[in-house]
């Protein structure tokens, strides 16, 4: 199941994640037309940027096994927002429905979840994280670390000069691909700039795409555009 995120990890062309805003089949189903490299879901989360709160496995069971059958890439799953509800989550039937990878924040990842190997691990930080200590993740079977630095009351303001030098921070202190997540508006020009300093990919969510079926086919649609045109 790892090959699946390590090809796209690999990929010198920025593939895009799509972080959806709701358990939902026709997004999906449209982020996926639209050329979606990845998809993300999320499970027992209150989630800042969508508004949504996210119930358990169960609930979306079916959602997340049709699009499983719809879709060749990578699926990721945020699995809480809480150590303790992240201990308890059954990893096994995560795999079993499909997903190849979780996308944690550092705070919410215990030894029982490094040492798991039912699913590929991604690693969020936030503004608290001091960039110096990335490279310290190398020694653990980290995929990549998804830099999640924007403060809240920043979410949906364009990207800046400063979160840019932010993010070159972090490229400098770890070899490990980065994921740059929109919690600022990303607009297309972004991705020529994320690129060329050392991004690997980039996830698009509720800030960027919105949280219609409409809004996440064209926002995605013109990010593809740009990258099949970029050099």
């Amino acid at each position: 199941m790892t090959n699946r995120l390590n090809e796209l990890l690999s990929n010198p062309n920025l593939p895009i994640i799509v972080s959806l805003p709701e358990n939902k089949l026709e997004l999906a189903e449209a982020a996926i037309e639209a050329g979606a490299d990845a998809l993300k879901f999320h499970i027992q989360v209150d989630h800042r940027a969508s508004g949504n709160r996210f119930l358990g496995l169960e609930e979306y069971r079916d959602v997340f096994t049709t699009v499983r059958e719809k879709f060749a890439g990578p699926i990721g799953i945020v699995i809480g927002d809480d150590i303790e509800t992240v201990n308890e989550t059954d990893l096994h039937s995560l795999k079993e429905v499909g997903f190849d990878y979780y996308s944690l924040y550092a705070k919410h990842i215990s030894s029982k979840l490094l040492v798991q190997d039912q699913l590929a691990q991604t690693v969020a930080v936030d503004n608290e994280f001091d960039p110096t200590h990335a490279k310290a993740l190398e020694v653990l079977d980290v995929k990549a670390l998804e830099i999640s630095v924007v403060k809240g009351e920043n979410y949906g303001t364009p990207l800046h000069l400063e979160d840019i030098v932010s993010y070159i921070n972090y490229r400098k202190n770890t070899d490990l691909p980065l994921i740059v997540p929109s919690q600022k508006k990303l607009v297309p020009t972004d991705l020529k700039v994320l690129r060329d300093i050392g991004i690997n990919a980039v996830m698009l969510g509720a800030v960027t795409i919105g949280a219609t079926k409409e809004s996440i086919h064209q926002s995605i649609s013109e990010f593809k555009a740009f990258l099949a045109n970029l050099n």
